[in-house]
C-alpha cells in the first residue's frame, strides 16, 4: 500500500467521524429545543393550574397526623433514631413531617 492510499484511508476515517459527530451535535440540539419548548409551556400552564388549587386549599387544608407503628427490623432505638435525625438534616425536612414506616438494617 502506497502512503497516498494510506493518507485517503486516514482522512476518509477522520471525515467520517467528524460527519457522525457533526449529526450527533445535531440531535442533541433538537432534542434540547424539543425539551425547553415543553418546559416552557409547563411553566405557562403551572399558573393556572396553581391559582385553581390556591383557592381550594383552604377549605381542604387539614393536618394528618400519622398514628402508625415503625418497624425497627435488626435495628436499636438510638441507632434509628440517629438515621432519622440524619435524613431530616440532610433533606431539611423538620422530623415532625416525615414519616417512617421502617428501618432495616442492611449488611
Amino acid at each position: 500500500m502506497a502512503v497516498g492510499e494510506a493518507l485517503m484511508i486516514a482522512l476518509s476515517g477522520f471525515l467520517v467521524v467528524f460527519i457522525m459527530l457533526c449529526v450527533l451535535w445535531a440531535i442533541i440540539n433538537v432534542i434540547n429545543r424539543i425539551t425547553t419548548t415543553a418546559e416552557k409551556a409547563e411553566k405557562a400552564a403551572a399558573p393556572a393550574a396553581s391559582a385553581a388549587v390556591k383557592e381550594e386549599a383552604p377549605a381542604e387544608k387539614k393536618e394528618e397526623i400519622f398514628a402508625g407503628e415503625l418497624a425497627l427490623i435488626d435495628v436499636d432505638e438510638k441507632t434509628a433514631a440517629c438515621i432519622m435525625a440524619i435524613i431530616a438534616d440532610e433533606t431539611k425536612i423538620p422530623l415532625n413531617q416525615l414519616i417512617f414506616k421502617s428501618i432495616r438494617a442492611v449488611a
